[in-house]
């Protein structure tokens, strides 16, 4: 396997404070930060974020939980605590944390980096949130008697037939052909177990996991 050298893909101007996406996204990892928090027992947790964006993950997690947490990211522009690519993190990163936050990253990395980058993260920490895009289309159907009843249904299917190629951003992602979610799950069993994992409901583009280490 080649040597990979990460690099910038958007400006920072990419990282418009407070978008919906990111909302979306912060709400779920805030959610399953507090879920390992809580579960473990963790006090005063140690949290790293690999890929900062807009930072407004970092600044909840420290301003409203009191939380300690650095930043890692491959843009220094983004001014995080660490620089590097997450599949070297624990070249830059010398300290060990009770977990990492990886939102939205490794898709950033050609596949053959998958493996690589899941067990650097395992090097500094017991647990890992971690999301990843998938791939599919369907169909929503939402039932409502206001203000009784609220239902909505989603039909999914991956795009599982379809080749992903590299948009700029993305090198591949769950639900197209040769990533499967079975495939990507079971690379995961390699390093790691899984204590949760789901679909986001607010934003059907994210697939989420909550890890503990198997070292």
């Amino acid at each position: 396997m080649k040597d990979f050298k990460a690099e910038v893909q958007v400006n920072k101007e990419h990282y418009s404070f407070g978008h919906e996406v990111s909302f979306l996204n912060v709400y779920n990892q805030i959610d399953d930060v507090l879920f390992l928090v809580k579960q473990r027992n963790i006090e005063n947790p140690k949290i790293l974020v690999i890929g900062v964006g807009d930072h407004l993950l970092d600044i909840i997690l420290k301003y409203k939980f009191g939380f300690h947490v650095k930043t890692f990211d491959v843009d220094s522009a983004l001014e995080p605590n660490f620089v590097g690519s997450v599949d070297k993190v624990d070249s830059a990163v010398h300290e060990y944390f009770d977990i990492v936050v990886c939102a939205h990253v490794l898709e950033h990395l050609p596949y053959e980096y998958f493996n690589q980058s899941l067990q650097k993260i395992r090097a500094i920490s017991d647990y890992a949130i971690i999301y990843l895009p998938i791939a599919q289309f369907g169909l929503r159907l939402k039932f409502e008697i206001f203000p009784i009843i609220a239902k909505q249904i989603n039909f999914l299917c991956t795009w599982f037939f379809k080749k992903h190629s590299f948009d700029g951003q993305h090198y591949w992602e769950i639900g197209t052909r040769g990533y499967s979610l079975p495939f990507v799950r079971n690379k995961i069993n390699n390093f790691f177990k899984i204590e949760k994992e789901y679909n986001a409901k607010n934003w059907l583009y994210s697939y989420n996991f909550v890890l503990k280490s198997k070292k």
